[in-house]
This record gives C-alpha cells, structure tokens and sequence, in this order.
C-alpha cells in the first residue's frame, strides 16, 4: 500500500475484523472508504469515522455508482487557484519530450506518450526554453480509450515539496503565461 489511492471498497467483515485497522485507519483518513455489509455491520463501523460510508446487502448498483462518485466527489480538496489552458508548451518529464496543456498556480496537465511507465508517482518537469525545473506529484492519468488510436495520454500533478528558488521560477513561468496570451 505504498502507492496512494483515490477509494477503498471493503466488506465490513474486513473492516470488522481488524483489516482496516491493520493497514493503519490513519491512512485512510483523508480517503473515502465504502464498507458493503449488512445493517448490524453497518452500526458496528459507525465509530469507525465519518469517512466511511456504509451500503446495505444487497447493493442497488445505481446506489452504488452513486456512493462512489459521491465519495470521489467529496474527497477532491477545491482549487486553490484556477487553472489556464494554454497552446501546448513544450516540457520534459523524467526526460522524456512532453507539453504542458494546463496551468495553475499550484499544479499542471500534461500531454506525453502512451507509455504510463514514465509517470511515476512523483517526478521532475523541466520546462527548457524558460530554465524552469519542478518536482511534481501526480494527482491522477487519463489513459485513451480502448480502440482510440492516439499515441497521447494526460496527465494532471500538483507541485510536490520544491524550494523556494523553483517555486518562484514556477510563478514566474506562470505569469510569463499570462502575459503572452493577453498580448497574442
């Protein structure tokens, strides 16, 4: 369970018996949990924390897909500023050629090759013609459809534990941005 995730569905036996407990309740306190049970179980994980949303057996799979795109939903943090979708800008992730799509001040989409081995989870984004150099962590992918025939996928991340020095290139970049798309 090194990698994060974005949901976890458990039988509430699991939950019960000290699964969930046994991985560390703490991790799981900023993710949605759905425990799928019977109402005794469902009075028995009550204690367990808000986080957790509890379905009866059996599941209505319309209330199912409705629970975890409420959990999903729900579990988002809000932007703390909007984002600009900017004409492709040429970048390099983990040294492979890549173009930034979309900007905030706090985080980026991406464009790269279909070749999600190269999206680890954390990873640096060099931007060469402006000299800028950040650490990203990736927040989620977009791989194409099955049957799409596009060499691309997305990418979208957040920037992950920079100094200050990166931080400030990264803002000025940023504005850099603005100011062309106003004059163009």
């Amino acid at each position: 369970m090194s990698q994060p995730f974005d949901l976890l569905i458990a039988d509430a036996g699991f939950v019960l018996t000290g699964g969930v407990r046994g991985f560390g309740l703490a991790r799981f306190r900023e993710t949605p949990v759905i425990v799928l049970g019977d109402a005794e179980a469902g009075r028995a994980c009550a204690p367990l924390g808000s986080q957790i949303m509890f379905l009866d057996r059996p599941v209505d799979q319309a209330v199912f897909i409705c629970t975890v795109t409420m959990a999903l939903m729900e579990s988002r943090p809000e932007r703390r500023s909007p984002r600009r979708v900017i004409r492709p800008f040429e970048a390099t992730i983990n040294g492979v050629q890549s173009y930034i799509i979309d900007v905030s001040r706090e985080g980026v989409r991406l464009e790269l090759p279909r070749d999600q081995r190269m999206v680890t989870p954390k990873f640096v984004m060099r931007v060469p013609m402006m000299g800028v150099g950040v650490s990203v962590q990736r927040r989620w992918v977009r791989m194409p459809n099955p049957g799409e025939q596009t060499p691309l996928m997305w990418c979208g991340g957040e920037l992950y534990k920079n100094t200050l020095l990166a931080e400030q290139a990264w803002l000025r970049f940023i504005d850099t941005l603005g100011s062309l798309s106003s004059s163009a």
